[in-house]
């Protein structure tokens, strides 16, 4: 697998929709779906030829880890991704806390009204994607 491929957060965010469709509805809780998206991304990052880490926890941050970071082959960080139900504070923070070519938060809050306020939070390093697997 080649680290030239082209990443394309709008193919991740089709194929992430389509893993939390498949859960079965009796086990949809955040948790599970938060996780399952975790491991789906994982998946999808290393099919792009890239070294994964799950949970990394940047030096003097503890109030959250970031869900996954893609290294490329020099150990650079190319994707940091935060997957919450809003855009939360601790998430900039912790992606605001390092270098890295592409940040990345997906939100999966049902309301997309609160979603959408909860991105007062962002900056101009920091890109969204909400994901809505049920809206097709």
């Amino acid at each position: 697998m080649s680290e030239e491929k082209d990443i394309n957060p709008l193919q991740w965010k089709e194929k992430l929709e389509d893993a939390w469709r498949a859960i079965p509805k009796p086990f949809r809780s955040d948790r599970a779906v938060h996780r399952t998206l975790q491991c789906h991304l994982f998946q999808i990052v290393r099919e792009l030829g890239f070294k994964t880490v799950a949970d990394y926890v940047p030096p003097r941050i503890i109030e959250r880890p970031v869900d996954l970071i893609a290294v490329n082959k020099d150990n650079e960080i190319v994707y940091a991704v935060c997957i919450d139900t809003l855009v939360t504070l601790p998430a900039v923070k912790t992606l605001n806390s390092f270098a890295a070519q592409n940040k990345l938060i997906l939100t999966t809050g049902p309301l997309e009204k609160k979603v959408q306020e909860s991105r007062f939070f962002l900056n101009e390093e920091i890109q969204h994607l909400h994901l809505k697997p049920f809206e097709r």
